[in-house]
């Protein structure tokens, strides 16, 4: 018994004493629990700054004003409106706006200093009709940060070339054959202009319809459109407004030869050339019976420059029957081709004008003839403007002198009557007869007293025995038609060796 009330006795004072240590414990624990989650009273939270968002909400509030960019450019025109804003982040009534011209004050807040500019409501800059004076670095100063953005004002020059609507001015542009281009200048001035083109420095005339509007229109493009245009706007001024442009064409070649038939002898060697200008480059070669002609003991191919011309030469050696007939120079390049024929004979070659000299109404004529064959007969041909049929005169006889050289001489003498006439010549060696010459035109002026007949005149008898071929037939009436517009006609032809 005594041994059971020991034992209760023990396990109530272990129990007073756990608990007189956990109660202050839960009573310190409670309050705090209860101050910081459970104060619903609401009555200081407006102004409360101890509460956990508020120094969230105070870093929010207290950032400072930024550009998403620091550095504009803005390409103007003069007599443009142009504005440049001051596009400020985090702006606040607190901030102030101010404006620079390089370092020059122009507005603060929405007060501009300058009359040239005006500041609007959200802080952009206007400035209206600007002129190549307003091009500068303007920025936009935001304080107290001293936060900056700068723009770069470019205003362009007071004429403008457009090239199918682009702006080309000083630049270069390149075309190709058959295209279709329109130039357009344009000036940007409070004046009326005038505008003038011009083309590796000569003036250019365009249409009546254009012209007040400085347009140039370049229909089906071809080499000749290439060059440096100018335009010049006239407004009166010492110094007025100008621009070019520079024009390159890119064409398919221009092939050209001066001898289209070429003389030659069996046994000995011919030479076959052609000129052309290409751009871009450009290659060439022979064709003869369809065959592209390879270098060989027989063939070379000479390639040089002749008077600002690309020449290329084809050397035929040890020449045979077999060799004579057409060839084709062929040029070709990125844009097209082009070629020109040539003819192998040994015919001769189609007779040159070469001068004339015209004293009161007898004229005398020279051409050049290239043979290495002897000539047996030449044959001029002659008619007055008006006339459908020719007359000839011929003459069978020839005359050599110099051996060596392959190239001769003709001379032809004669009166007329005043008019336009044209003369040709054809000449025939032991192959046969070349071909005609271009025809060559010249004019006998009319004089006082032409329908008199002069002490020295030849009477119509003597042109027949000149060589006129006055005759019986048909060609006989031609030829007797002009005998009254004849006064003297001789003929002398020298075959010299030059």
């Amino acid at each position: 018994m005594r041994a059971t009330t020991w034992m209760l006795l023990i396990c109530l004072l272990i129990g007073q004493f756990y608990g007189e240590r956990a109660s202050p414990i839960g009573e310190e624990n409670g309050e705090d629990y209860q101050d910081d989650d459970y104060d619903y009273g609401g009555e200081d939270d407006s102004g409360n700054s101890d509460g956990p968002l508020a120094p969230i909400l105070e870093d929010v509030q207290s950032s400072p004003p930024y550009f998403e960019q620091s550095d504009v450019v803005i390409d103007a025109k003069p007599g443009d409106d142009v504005i440049i804003n001051c596009d400020a982040r985090n702006f606040e009534i607190k901030n102030v706006a101010m404006w620079y011209k390089n370092r020059t004050v122009l507005a603060t807040g929405q007060n501009a200093i300058n009359n040239r500019v005006e500041v609007m409501r959200n802080n952009s800059l206007r400035i209206s009709n600007v002129t190549a004076e307003d091009a500068d670095d303007y920025y936009c100063v935001v304080l107290p940060q001293d936060v900056r953005q700068h723009t770069k004002l470019s205003v362009g020059a007071r004429l403008s070339i457009l090239c199918d609507d682009r702006d080309v001015t000083d630049r270069s542009q390149t075309f190709k054959q058959g295209d279709r281009h329109k130039l357009v200048c344009r000036t940007y001035l409070p004046t009326k202009t005038d505008i003038k083109w011009s083309l590796n420095g000569q003036r250019l005339q365009p249409a009546p319809s254009d012209a007040a509007n400085g347009v140039i229109v370049l229909d089906n493009v071809d080499e000749e459109n290439a060059g440096v245009y100018q335009c010049l706007g006239d407004d009166g001024s010492a110094d007025p407004p100008h621009g070019m442009v520079t024009v390159d064409v890119q064409y398919s070649p221009k092939v050209s030869t001066h001898r289209h038939h070429v003389n030659t002898q069996e046994g000995g060697s011919a030479e076959l050339y052609c000129d052309y200008r290409a751009n871009p480059i450009a290659i060439s070669f022979f064709i003869k019976d369809g065959k592209t002609l390879s270098l060989s003991d027989k063939y070379s191919i000479r390639n040089t420059l002749h008077k600002e011309h690309n020449r290329t030469t084809l050397v035929i050696k040890h020449v045979e029957a077999s060799d004579l007939g057409e060839y084709l120079c062929h040029v070709e390049n990125a844009i097209g081709s082009n070629e020109v024929r040539i003819q192998l004979s040994y015919r001769p070659e189609t007779p040159q004008y070469e001068d004339s000299s015209i004293d009161g109404k007898q004229v005398t004529m020279h051409w050049l003839v290239r043979s290495l064959q002897p000539l047996s007969e030449a044959m001029l041909d002659y008619r007055l403007t008006g006339s459908y049929t020719w007359s000839t005169v011929s003459v069978i006889q020839t005359q050599r002198h110099d051996k060596d050289s392959g190239i001769w001489k003709i001379t032809h003498q004669m009166e007329l009557s005043p008019g336009l006439w044209h003369a040709r010549v054809k000449t025939k060696n032991t192959q046969g007869w070349s071909n005609f010459s271009p025809d060559h035109d010249f004019h006998i002026k009319d004089v006082e007293d032409s329908d008199e007949i002069d002490d020295g005149a030849v009477p119509p008898g003597d042109l027949v025995r000149a060589g006129f071929g006055v005759g019986s037939g048909n060609n006989s009436a031609c030829t007797m038609g002009m005998l009254p517009g004849l006064m003297i006609a001789a003929f002398s032809i020298a075959m010299l060796r030059l």
